[in-house]
């Protein structure tokens, strides 16, 4: 991984090689990988590489090349192609975007988690969490630990920098009858429990057993973080200034319409401690804490430089790359209630718990409708308590419906996996449409 000298200077070294204006990313970092199957550790990898990408512009031209080659003669050969390709591209619509100068925060990693989950940590928490497995059931999954810096800067001097290491685990635990249940945990910043999810896992295989057929149609479904959080990063993808550009949004004219429920409150804010921990975009301009959700009202949309431009709209520091595609949130977050998990479980008289969604993709973006999987860990709820596990069904659900129909949010909240870390709490939802049976 390029630390932050390493970065500058290669930036520097581009910007020599070339007379044009320059702007320059690199991405560099590696990823330890402990996987295991049956029960047995299978794979230990660790993979490292930077790449390095180049943009030149030439009035309102620009070409983008990249390369993962940082020797002198890559270096050099990467301005080189760079070069060719500006002398023929058409022009754009907007020349060369200054890089803010505002100062952004720059988060110091205390290498706990490095420490903690090198290849001989990864090694013993998976094994002591197998140690937990009884007979009759096996466990599978992975434990990554990365490790990544990002850096932006230009030929004027402008430069940021951020590194930050990051915990990744799931598994699945599966009975020899085929039940099974997962668990999984990610943190920024501190020890995730690795062997609680492997005992929840298990937990949860283990009430699965003798699952019935659920009835199609309507339901009230009380939904884990896990699961909710699939649902909210759906959202995400059309609250970006590039999908409502392109018409492909729900909220496309919209901005300012109320869409769902009062008590749906969605921000993305790099501000909070359990955030990944990188202030700026791929432009270099800093991240805003940005409200999308407000009560119910689409209040905000994600953009970059030149959707931004093009709408006469604050740039929101969103960008993923330099295309104008607008941007999605790295760090959301949705706001708890006031009742724990348990608690909304008791208050419901009938209804099915769905701890997972799987293969869940949109069916129509325009009006927020999908389509996915139950797996892992779907209960009847009857009398305020979790009875019979339910097998997996399909579920069609347009979410501009769900997302009025929350009855209930918790207030505890747990770190689920996106488009980065999510906060996000569990929700109960009346009329949740399970639509046909694998």
């Amino acid at each position: 991984m390029l630390n932050r000298d390493e970065a500058r200077a290669v930036i520097k070294k581009l910007e020599s090689y070339t007379s044009h204006y320059t702007t320059v990313n690199i991405t560099s970092g590696s990823q330890g990988t402990t996987r295991f199957a049956n029960s047995e550790i299978s794979q230990n990898i660790t993979i490292t590489d930077t790449t390095v990408s180049l943009t030149l512009y030439d009035g309102k031209k620009e070409a983008t090349t990249s390369t993962n080659v940082l020797t002198g003669n890559g270096l050099k050969q990467l301005v080189k192609d760079a070069e060719a390709m500006l002398a023929y591209v058409p022009e754009g619509e907007y020349e060369a975007f200054k890089m803010s100068e505002e100062p952004v925060e720059e988060r110091q990693d205390t290498g706990k988690l490095a420490a903690a989950f090198d290849v001989n940590g990864r090694a013993a928490y998976v094994k002591e969490g197998m140690s937990h497995i009884e007979n009759g059931f096996t466990a599978a999954g992975a434990l990554e630990l990365t490790r990544q810096a990002i850096a932006v800067g230009n030929c004027n001097g402008a430069f940021r920098y951020a590194a930050y290491d990051q915990v990744s685990f799931n598994t699945v635990v599966t009975h020899a009858d085929g039940t099974a249940g997962a668990g999984e945990c990610h943190s920024y910043t501190d020890i995730p429990d690795v062997i609680g999810e492997f005992k929840k896992a298990q937990a949860t295989s283990k009430a699965a057993m003798g699952a019935v057929s659920p009835e199609l149609g309507a339901h009230t479904v009380v939904l884990s973080p896990l699961a909710f959080g699939t649902l909210v990063n759906f959202l995400n993808y059309t609250l970006g200034a590039g999908a409502v550009d392109s018409g492909m949004s729900f909220a496309t004219g919209k901005l300012g319409h109320k869409f769902f429920g009062d008590n749906l409150t969605i921000t993305d804010d790099v501000n909070c401690p359990c955030s990944r921990p990188v202030f700026f975009d791929y432009e270099g301009t800093p991240r805003k804490a940005v409200t999308l959700v407000d009560k119910g009202t689409v209040s905000s949309f994600m953009y970059d430089n030149k959707l931004a431009a093009k709408h006469k709209a604050v740039n929101t520091g969103h960008a993923v790359t330099n295309k104008g595609r607008g941007g999605y949130g790295a760090n959301l977050q949705v706001a708890g209630g006031n009742q724990s998990l348990d608690e909304i479980i008791a208050s419901t008289k009938r209804g099915i718990f769905i701890n997972e969604f799987h293969y869940t993709n949109f069916v129509n973006p325009r009006n927020l409708q999908l389509t996915g999987l139950t797996r892992n860990g779907t209960f009847l709820i009857e009398d305020g308590k979790l009875t019979k596990p339910i097998s997996t069904v399909r579920f069609t659900q347009s979410l501009l419906d769900a997302f009025n129909a929350i009855t209930a949010i918790s207030k505890e909240r747990t770190r689920v996996d996106g488009m980065g870390i999510m906060l996000v709490p569990a929700a109960r939802i009346d009329g949740f449409h399970f639509t046909s049976k694998p």
